[in-house]
């Protein structure tokens, strides 16, 4: 509640995301579509996991195939959660009825009623300056258990519902980390009616994380509020780093200014004015994919100053290799010296 205030979204839970080639092998098919909730499966120590694609992709034939490039799935579900609009209900919500709902993979839809099914895609609200009276844009929020709930505008900030309209959610529901690492993927069916398919991988999954917790809401919100809404400072940066890329564990920032950095020489004292380097420590101990680099300098770039690039290094990692001693009163343990090596 106290972080809606401030203008600060939480974090939600985040679906492992990875970017897969499909191609379907049929010679008579001008074009083809692989619709949204199209299913994918992986193995991740033994255990299936199911990805999907939370858009529709159509591509054009090129002889005897028919390609689709750098397509992104979600682990998870893909579910559709449907509410019609009754201005009499003072109660009513629009919630996404699950609270490891990825809201990064949300799209929500109004149709305009059960007997007309024409349908306006509504934007979730980044600026309100932005919007007027009929613009078709809604707000998010977190709300009790963890759940988030959309809101729309009431007329004045953003276009209102009418009585008898249907809110479409669709949204993925995912098992957050688990199927991280995922880097193997075959379609669970045909896809539009072609049963020769291919599926190679491009990057494997990453970046599934468990929801923002209460006390990196505390920490964070009052920095969010202070950057207000662009990035200046290194606390700044901090501050969307995590928001753009949940599994930062640790992120350091330094400006041009203070020094820069070579992939072959590293990390040096000359000065490179117009840039912003950004080195991040992964929850997952693995340095960040080129293809995670190239779309967090993309949803970075909306916040940056005009003129100030930022660029992804990779963290020096500095591992303790302990040579442990340890003494024991054998008095007093029924172990021997080779066990409790062992043990400890």
């Amino acid at each position: 509640s106290h972080a809606k205030t401030l203008g600060y979204e939480p974090i939600s839970a985040r679906a492992p995301k990875a970017f897969i080639d499909v191609t379907l092998f049929d010679s008579v098919l001008a074009t083809a579509s692989i619709p949204a909730g199209t299913v994918f499966t992986s193995l991740v120590d033994d255990i299936s996991y199911q990805f999907v694609t939370v858009t529709e992709f159509t591509s054009s034939s090129i002889g005897t195939s028919i390609p689709f490039l750098n397509i992104p799935i979600h682990e998870g579900t893909f579910i559709t959660t449907q509410y019609i609009v009754d201005s009499s209900d003072v109660d009513q919500r629009f919630i996404l009825t699950d609270n490891r709902a990825d809201t990064t993979t949300l799209t929500v839809t109004v149709q305009t009623s059960a007997s007309d099914t024409s349908t306006t895609t509504f934007v979730k609200t980044t600026d309100i300056s932005q919007i007027n009276s009929t613009s078709a844009n809604f707000f998010l929020q977190e709300v009790e258990n963890g759940v988030f709930e959309v809101y729309f505008g009431d007329g004045v900030l953003g276009q209102t519902l009418s009585d008898g309209n249907i809110v479409l959610l669709t949204y993925v529901v995912t098992n957050r980390k688990d199927a991280n690492t995922a880097s193997v993927f075959t379609n669970a069916a045909a896809i539009d009616t072609v049963i020769d398919v291919q599926v190679s991988t491009v990057s494997p999954a990453s970046g599934g994380a468990f929801p923002e917790s209460v006390d990196s809401i505390k920490f964070n919100a009052p920095l969010d509020f202070a950057s207000q809404g662009r990035c200046v400072t290194a606390e700044d940066y901090k501050t969307f780093v995590k928001r753009f890329f949940p599994n930062t564990q640790a992120v350091s920032i330094w400006g041009g200014e203070s020094g820069s950095f070579n992939p072959v020489t590293g990390v040096s004292s000359v000065q490179e004015f117009g840039k912003v380097f950004i080195s991040i420590k992964s929850t997952t101990g693995t340095n960040l994919t080129a293809s995670q680099k190239v779309r967090l300098v993309r949803d970075l770039a909306p916040f940056t100053v005009a003129s100030i690039t930022p660029v992804i290094v990779d963290p020096d990692t500095v591992f303790l290799i302990l040579n442990v001693a340890a003494r024991f009163n054998s008095n007093l343990t029924s172990e021997t010296s080779d066990s409790l090596e062992s043990i400890i």
